[in-house]
């Protein structure tokens, strides 16, 4: 997915980042590693930290195995909204993506009014045959290209 996007993405100014930086969330004094983050522009970061970036677009976060299993569904869905409550408190974050690795299966949260942290679309992506617009880049990529070479 990573280099697909970048590909759909390089004549933007969209910039994207994989696990080597994290969020940094001033409200909740905390950061947390992401899987993929796209920034809009220059990275802001905390301080005088390089690896702790404030404005992310969009988060994307690969699910593993452990955190999909039905014996912690409770506790991963308790640390999963607790996230994304987190993330929500960001002033340039709009998107959100939570991808299987399992089985075909994407959950995709977007904020439909950027001036209101409260009106949030959840929509779930299961089916290899069709593409998943990334709202906030103005983008689609097809559901074969981020489950490439991973055999279900």
């Amino acid at each position: 997915m990573l280099i697909y996007l970048g590909f759909l993405l390089r004549d933007t100014d969209f910039r994207l980042y994989n696990s080597d930086l994290q969020v940094w969330i001033p409200e909740y004094q905390c950061g947390t590693y992401t899987d993929l983050m796209v920034v809009n522009g220059k990275p802001e970061f905390n301080g005088e930290r390089n690896d702790e970036i404030l404005n992310p677009l969009l988060i994307v976060e690969v699910l593993s195995p452990s955190t999909e299993a039905y014996d912690s569904l409770s506790e991963t869905l308790r640390e999963r909204g607790e996230k994304f409550r987190k993330y929500r408190s960001l002033g340039s974050f709009c998107e959100y993506l939570l991808v299987s690795q399992s089985e075909p299966y994407i959950e995709q949260y977007h904020n439909k009014d950027r001036n209101s942290n409260d009106r949030w679309l959840w929509q779930v992506h299961s089916n290899l045959e069709r593409a998943i617009v990334l709202h906030s880049l103005n983008v689609e990529i097809p559901l074969t290209e981020i489950y490439r070479r991973i055999n279900f």
